[in-house]
């Protein structure tokens, strides 16, 4: 038995002995493993998002897919319409050949009959030759003539533009003129509000000619006397001014003076100023006169 315990102990001792390098390898066997599967799961998860990000990339592609496939389906009803314009326009066109062909036909048969006449017949030939020369000059002459009323027709024309530009142009500045004319009548509404009426007889102003429209131009000219100012505006008897005419002038609202016309031309008229007053401004080029209806 004391044999067999030494055995024991020395089979222990080996076997504890061998066990150590087991334990030490399974040790580095375990964490081995362990960042293996750790490695594995990370990649795992690397491979999953990118197998999802591929999954939305082919999804975005079959969607872009099929968005293609609808245009081209458009494109195709697009295409096929067209086709069907076309087999349409073709057949119209076949049955204007048809008929072509038919008128063809028809005055090659009548061609054909006039040349066996005009075989027949040199003097009809000689005629008709004449009368064909004829024909041709009138044809040339005439042709020039529609040229020079093509060229006269388009000089018409570029005149009638111009002429309307103007007329629009015009249209425009009677526009303003309006405005400017109602701008004034309110600043003169204001101003007999304030100060009386423009045509009282406080004001010391010979008698004139009330007129008998409303009329707004412009002064052109200003000549000053020892004893009177003479003032010339843009209006003249072609606008519907007399003498007599008694016309107020202001500056943006601002009275100036009266005018009693003398002297009318076509375009221009000219009149003596009345009531100018320094303290409001002296008359010049450029101010307003106003001919306002039944107002003297």
């Amino acid at each position: 038995m004391h044999i067999l315990t030494k055995i024991f102990i020395v089979l222990v001792t080996l076997l504890a002995i061998f066990m150590v390098p087991l334990v030490v390898v399974s040790a580095t066997n375990q964490e081995h493993w362990k960042s293996e599967a750790m490695s594995f799961s990370q990649s795992h998860r690397l491979i999953s998002s990118q197998l999802q990000a591929e999954r939305q990339n082919h999804q975005a592609v079959v969607a872009g897919h099929e968005q293609e496939l609808q245009d081209y389906s458009q494109r195709l009803s697009q295409l096929q319409a067209g086709v069907s314009e076309c087999d349409k326009l073709r057949l119209d066109l076949e049955s204007q050949l048809m008929t072509a062909n038919l008128s063809l036909t028809e005055h090659g048969a009548t061609t054909r009959t006039m040349v066996k006449s005009l075989q027949t017949n040199s003097e009809l030939n000689k005629v008709l030759v004449v009368d064909l020369q004829k024909l041709r000059s009138r044809a040339i002459s005439a042709e020039r003539q529609k040229l020079e009323l093509d060229d006269a027709l388009r000089e018409r024309d570029s005149q009638l533009q111009v002429a309307l530009a103007a007329r629009r142009k015009l249209q425009e500045e009677l526009k303003v003129l309006r405005d400017q004319q109602a701008s004034a009548m309110g600043k003169i509404s204001e101003y007999v509000a304030r100060f009386g009426s423009l045509g009282d007889e406080s004001m010391s102003l010979d008698k004139g000619v009330a007129p008998d429209r409303n009329l707004e131009s412009t002064v052109l000219d200003v000549s000053r006397g020892d004893d009177r100012v003479l003032v010339e505006i843009d209006a003249g008897s072609r606008d519907g001014v007399k003498e007599g005419w008694v016309l107020t002038i202001g500056d943006e609202g601002t009275f100036i003076g009266k005018l009693r016309i003398i002297d009318v031309d076509i375009n221009r008229s000219t009149g003596i100023l009345s009531l100018e007053n320094s303290e409001r401004g002296s008359v010049r080029i450029g101010h307003r006169a106003y001919a306002l209806m039944g107002q003297d």
